[in-house]
């Protein structure tokens, strides 16, 4: 069997954390459990937000002996969403961005066959993220980067940012992305559904605008990795592929919206058994990996066995969703991808 590569999982290091109490950003409660960070880091319209802690954050070796328990050989780990830095000036956001890749390249040193890095980069600055990326991958050793589904709020398919898309394009890496300022959230207040309906709805729309937009168009040789299945997105795409066949306002893009999927990955979190065989089903095994969403409530526990229980694959088809995919698009991880 192929071995097992998590794309989608979380890490904050003590060393950020720390450079971010340094900031004033944030205020450290470990003893009781939670992070206070604030707007000013995080761009929500709340002036501080309260969020979990606790040890499988911050301690490799918790992870290592979690990814082990899980069957994973090797796991992606990126910052929370909540710390992007997409809202202060572009300085700050870089040097945001440059203290979290240190710090996470430094933890992955720590155990660097069971872990990976995706990247943060500065998007409020472009010419800053692509500086970051190129650092991140040439220098660090990252094998992409994760981004948000918004800037503080504005939308990822600015024109100013087709420097940052080249780039990944030029570096060939992948970009994982991870929703935030989740949509109506307003309305998502209560019963969690801020996660729940907010996460995925907002993911769809991304994906949305970024096909409409002609950013994918633009830029053949971009791909992304979208969070908890996609979203909304792959249960929506034949609404959009009609609109394009009917609405005027549509027609900026010279194919059909569903054309573009072939740029997409989708991870494994669907949390619905009938959903994720439809998701494989509609996009093809060739473009679903592994994800986890650890060490967060809100992941999965044993990623091998959601694919093995996947009706009507083969085994070729169940190694390209638990590994194969991912080594062949992670070309940037040099020993891992050759092996």
């Amino acid at each position: 069997m192929s071995m097992c590569i998590d794309c989608h999982a979380h890490f904050l290091p003590d060393a950020f954390t720390a450079e971010m109490t340094k900031r004033g950003f944030i205020e450290m409660h470990k003893g009781e459990g939670y992070v206070m960070v604030s707007d000013a880091l995080t761009g929500y319209s709340r002036d501080k937000i309260r969020l979990p802690h606790f040890s499988l954050l911050d301690d490799i070796e918790e992870r290592n002996a979690l990814a082990e328990e899980q069957r994973i050989d090797k796991q992606i780990i990126c910052l929370p969403p909540f710390w992007f830095g997409y809202k202060p000036d572009a300085q700050t956001g870089l040097a945001i961005c440059r203290a979290a890749n240190d710090a996470i390249a430094a933890t992955i040193e720590q155990s660097p066959q069971r872990f990976a890095g995706f990247a943060t980069v500065p998007l409020q600055s472009p010419k800053d993220a692509v500086a970051e990326l190129k650092r991140a991958v040439e220098e660090l050793g990252f094998w992409g980067a994760e981004i948000g589904t918004s800037i503080a709020g504005k939308p990822m398919d600015d024109p100013a940012l087709d420097v940052f898309w080249h780039a990944c394009c030029d570096l060939d890496v992948p970009l994982f992305v991870h929703p935030q300022h989740e949509l109506a959230s307003d309305r998502t207040a209560d019963f969690y559904l801020h996660n729940l309906y907010g996460n995925p709805s907002e993911t769809g729309l991304f994906a949305a605008r970024m096909i409409f937009a002609g950013v994918f168009e633009r830029f053949p040789k971009l791909n992304m990795i979208l969070a908890h299945g996609g979203g909304t997105i792959p249960y929506i795409i034949g609404r959009l592929d009609h609109g394009y066949r009917v609405r005027p306002e549509t027609k900026a893009l010279p194919k059909p919206p569903s054309t573009y999927f072939k740029q997409l990955y989708f991870d494994t979190i669907t949390h619905d058994d009938a959903m994720l065989k439809y998701l494989v089903d509609r996009v093809s095994a060739k473009h679903v990996v592994v994800g986890t969403d650890r060490p967060f409530d809100m992941g999965i526990d044993d990623p091998r066995a959601l694919v093995e229980a996947i009706p009507g694959l083969s085994a070729s088809e169940r190694d390209a969703i638990i590994g194969d995919n991912a080594r062949s698009f992670l070309s940037r991880s040099m020993p891992l991808a050759k092996s």
